[in-house]
């Protein structure tokens, strides 16, 4: 039997969400394969009672437990060697600011396992990706009513779920013409377009985004094919994109100037090209409100500079500094939200998404992993990195 426990959220901000429901917990831990247990934790979207009632046992710590499952990074100093770990470690791409975490993993011969590398036939099996993409949309929509006083739009947090949320929405009248952009073809964007048909937003074609002009809300959505060209004949093949990122380039100024909100859900690849560059921006730049979901900081949108947050959800870039500014400082500036825990907002249910996933397509692969799909997620053990992510020695050194 294999022992899991629900690790406390330390990070600040806080984040409330939870690997698995009290539900969840439960349906695992009459399993005989696995037993299931928490840490005590005051600001979980779950209380310790809520775990207590469904039989699930709380604990000041988890040294007794195989398997640690949470969300964020764990601290340094709450690590304890040689367990295993399944987070989003953040590491991967060689976040400076977890350096320390993952020389500490190895230090202390921990396991780890990260959500973001557990891949079958090159696609993520679990994420937060489309509750990230539902808040994101939101908040984006919300920032444009509050740039240009059209609109106000209440905070997710006075939601109690989604269903409340969709029921406000289908209420709510949107009737100014805007046009929204939504990049991407992942949970990202299955997410943003969930939450604008929720307002009743229409979709339309790329070539109707481009050509023609409405009286009502509109929007669309694009993959790389649609903004990425061959710089050798124009033309785009995924496998080659993908392959390859550097030998294409940005054909994404077209959509510039038909465009009022931008909401960014496309995974970016540091060796890819930027959406546009910084230098794009000036006052021909139509759009005004960016929405940037993925939040690669200077990357695929260049003016997103920082991670807001939850309590500041919205900055501004001015295109004459380049710099960034109050919220809503310049009607000519471009507001950003740029939210890095989307998913949070929406605890309860993004965590039931995420907890679905977990049972269902990942913890069954600790009892039998035919595809090794837990071997190539995991990025040290026994003290060192494994093969795939050898290129994290000069990261760590």
């Amino acid at each position: 039997m294999i022992k899991i426990g629900i690790a406390k959220e330390h990070k600040i901000p806080f984040d409330s969400r939870s690997p698995l429901t009290p539900k969840q917990s439960k349906k695992l831990d009459d399993l005989k394969e696995f037993s299931v247990c928490i840490e005590n934790s005051k600001i979980r979207c779950f209380s310790d009672n809520e775990f207590l009632k469904e039989g699930i046992k709380v604990y000041d710590d988890l040294n007794h437990c195989d398997l640690i499952i949470g969300i964020k990074e764990i601290p340094v100093e709450k690590l304890i060697k040689e367990k295993t770990y399944l987070i989003f470690s953040h590491t991967i791409k060689e976040q400076s600011h977890n350096r320390n975490l993952l020389k500490e993993i190895i230090n202390k011969k921990i396991k780890l396992i990260d959500y973001e590398c557990l891949t079958h036939n090159k696609k993520r099996i679990i994420a937060f990706g489309k509750y990230a993409g539902i808040a994101g949309a939101y908040n984006t929509i919300m920032a444009y009513g509050l740039k240009y006083q059209l609109f106000k739009l209440k905070r997710l947090k006075e939601f109690k779920n989604k269903f409340e949320l969709y029921k406000n929405n289908k209420e709510f009248i949107i009737n100014q013409p805007i046009k929204i952009l939504v990049t991407g073809k992942g949970r990202v964007s299955k997410g943003c377009e969930e939450l604008l048909n929720s307002f009743g937003i229409k979709k339309i074609s790329i070539d109707e985004f481009i050509e023609r002009k409405y009286k009502h809300p509109t929007y669309s959505v694009i993959d790389p094919s649609n903004y990425y060209i061959s710089k050798e004949n124009g033309s785009f093949n995924k496998k080659d994109f993908y392959d390859n990122p550097k030998n294409y380039k940005s054909n994404f100024k077209r959509f510039i100037s038909k465009t009022d909100i931008l909401i960014n859900g496309a995974y970016w690849n540091t060796n890819s090209p930027r959406l546009f560059e910084e230098k794009e921006i000036n006052k021909k730049f139509n759009i005004k409100v960016i929405g940037d979901v993925s939040c690669d900081l200077n990357g695929s949108i260049p003016c997103t500079k920082k991670a807001s947050t939850i309590d500041e959800p919205f900055f501004d870039y001015c295109i004459n500094s380049n710099k960034i500014k109050k919220a809503f400082d310049n009607i000519n500036n471009i507001t950003i939200m740029s939210i890095d825990n989307l998913a949070s907002e929406l605890p309860r249910d993004s965590s039931e998404y995420f907890g679905e996933k977990l049972i269902n397509e990942v913890l069954p692969l600790f009892i039998k992993d035919e595809n090794n799909v837990l071997q190539n997620g995991t990025i040290t053990n026994k003290g060192k990195l494994l093969k795939k992510y050898n290129y994290l020695k000069d990261y760590i050194s």
